[in-house]
């Protein structure tokens, strides 16, 4: 009973938001189902023969688990996902009773979803995932979340939540000590000792006097290792194979992901050549607004960088910014972004230096503007309204790049998926 009544209030819901235009109302639906119809999402996931895959960590989710579906569609699953990034469980919920048939049956093998950290508790009451793929643990909304370490007990909540088997980031020894302590078996994935220091741990980011030392897993005991890269290409270790592979997603940080998803995808595909997954896995393309590339009418391509933490902002910085190339920097302070933006205090932006700053943009675009005016970092115009600002950075020549935190990158993404053309 719950199934079918769940499923219709659900899809009602969902046609009442699209029939007033509400483009960000995907978790409305299922915040009705999940106040009206209360077990829903338990009762609906039990249906699936292969079970809940689980993807969490504060950077890398939405990247990540969409290279976990396509590699998994393209081998003949049905896969159950919240595709479009809705990560809380009301967003989940909605995304089950529209996939589900009126009468509430998942016509599906297995459910794949990327969840928010404090969310963890609240869906696992619910449902326990068989596999929990936790990325990284980093200081994300401090408003929100707090601090690292409650952070990473948030995701340590999924993890050993696991009935099956947990695979984390060796790199990472918030997640690395938890992982140790699950009662079900784990694997991991991490860099070569040579990459370290291009993946700093959250701690080495704002580190003074000597680093804290932590234990690492032996590289040997790692399923999936990445061993080097360099412009699009990068090297996998797998056992003793070394697969090297071109990858469409973009940023040495996705080389990282890409590790993840390939150490939990060779569990879920026992019976498929680890060749043929990466062969497979290096055809996804980004996720949207994570490195996306725009072409505009000039000739000209713009790429669209989320970016919501030190971590994902230096990383992007390393990644995407080249010598002369315009940049446009989108804050907002909204809920989704986090109200407190102290996080821009704690990036070094000298890498921006050699590029040419042209606009900063957002709620918080002056305070974008003076942080960088702390590094030697000078912005040609300060403008606060994003569509305005967008108009103006686009006139630039030349190719150009945007780093955007979440609701300035949704409304990027708006105008930019309508006015250009994107690379499909």
């Amino acid at each position: 009973m719950r199934k079918a009544a769940g499923t219709l209030i659900g899809k009602s819901a969902s046609r009442v938001v699209r029939m007033r235009g509400r483009s960000a109302g995907q978790a409305l639906p299922g915040l009705i189902v999940e106040t009206l119809v209360p077990g829903y999402l338990g009762v609906m996931l039990t249906q699936l023969p292969e079970g809940v895959v689980i993807v969490t960590g504060t950077n890398g989710k939405t990247t990540t688990t969409k290279m976990i579906v396509e590699v998994l569609q393209v081998n003949g699953k049905r896969v159950l996902t919240n595709a479009t990034g809705s990560n809380l469980t009301r967003g989940i919920i909605s995304s089950i009773s529209q996939r589900a048939t009126p009468g509430g049956r998942l016509p599906f093998d297995i459910a794949v979803f990327e969840l928010d950290e404090a969310y963890a508790h609240q869906f696992t009451n619910a449902i326990k995932p068989r596999f929990v793929l936790a990325l990284n643990a980093s200081r994300d909304q401090l408003d929100r979340y707090g601090e690292v370490d409650t952070v990473a007990k948030l995701i340590g909540d999924a993890m050993l939540s696991a009935t099956d088997r947990i695979v984390t980031n060796a790199d990472d020894p918030r997640l690395l000590a938890i992982a140790q302590q699950a009662n079900v078996p784990s694997d991991y994935f991490g860099v070569a000792v040579g990459l370290r220091k291009f993946f700093p741990r959250d701690d080495e980011l704002v580190a003074v006097g000597s680093p804290k030392m932590y234990v690492k897993a032996p590289s040997d005991t790692l399923a999936v290792e990445l061993a080097s890269f360099k412009g699009s290409q990068a090297t996998y270790r797998i056992g003793k194979q070394r697969i090297q592979t071109k990858l469409e997603v973009t940023g040495q940080h996705n080389f990282q992901n890409a590790a993840g998803a390939l150490a939990l995808l060779r569990v879920l595909l026992p019976k498929v050549q680890i060749t043929q997954i990466v062969k497979q896995l290096s055809m996804v393309q980004p996720a949207f607004g994570r490195g996306e590339i725009f072409h505009l009418k000039d000739g000209s391509k713009l790429q669209l960088n989320l970016v919501k933490n030190p971590a994902s902002f230096r990383q992007g910085i390393a990644s995407y910014v080249r010598p002369n190339e315009a940049v446009m920097i989108a804050i907002n302070d909204k809920l989704a972004d986090s109200r407190d933006v102290s996080w821009l205090w704690d990036i070094d932006f000298t890498g921006l230096q050699m590029s040419h700053v042209a606009v900063t943009t957002g709620s918080r675009a002056a305070d974008m503007a003076l942080r960088l005016a702390y590094d030697e970092t000078t912005v040609d115009i300060v403008k606060p309204h994003i569509d305005e600002a967008l108009q103006e950075f686009a006139k630039l020549p030349g190719d150009k790049v945007i780093f955007a935190s979440y609701t300035a990158m949704l409304r990027l993404y708006e105008i930019l998926k309508t006015k250009a053309g994107k690379k499909l």
